[in-house]
């Protein structure tokens, strides 16, 4: 439960935050941005996100439907990002896979 609790951090975090550069962020970059401390997008939640389960969600995450700005928006830790109505629908329909990338047996 505690990490399904993670997985629903991560998603409305993310739909939370926002940055500007051009190009999409690459999973290392989202997987280092979920990891940094109470710098990231999931605050001191971070401290128990090992770097496998990081690693699957930012690979989840960059194989999504997201745009590059929401993207952008995690490695940035920009909390004032307000995501498009697309950005919310394709972050709802990972919450399976956020889960399966942080649960114990699973990939994370």
């Amino acid at each position: 439960m505690r990490r399904y609790g993670a997985a629903l951090a991560i998603s409305l975090l993310l739909v939370t935050s926002g940055c500007g550069s051009s190009s999409r962020p690459s999973a290392d970059d989202i997987s280092n941005a979920l990891r940094k401390g109470t710098d990231s997008v999931l605050g001191s939640a971070s401290a128990n996100l090992t770097k496998k389960a990081a690693d699957c969600v930012g690979k989840v995450f960059v194989d999504s439907k997201l745009s590059d700005a929401a993207l952008k928006a995690i490695v940035a830790g920009d909390k004032k990002y307000k995501p498009s109505a697309s950005d919310t629908a394709a972050i709802n329909g990972l919450a399976t896979k956020i889960v399966a990338c942080i649960s114990p047996g699973g990939a994370g």
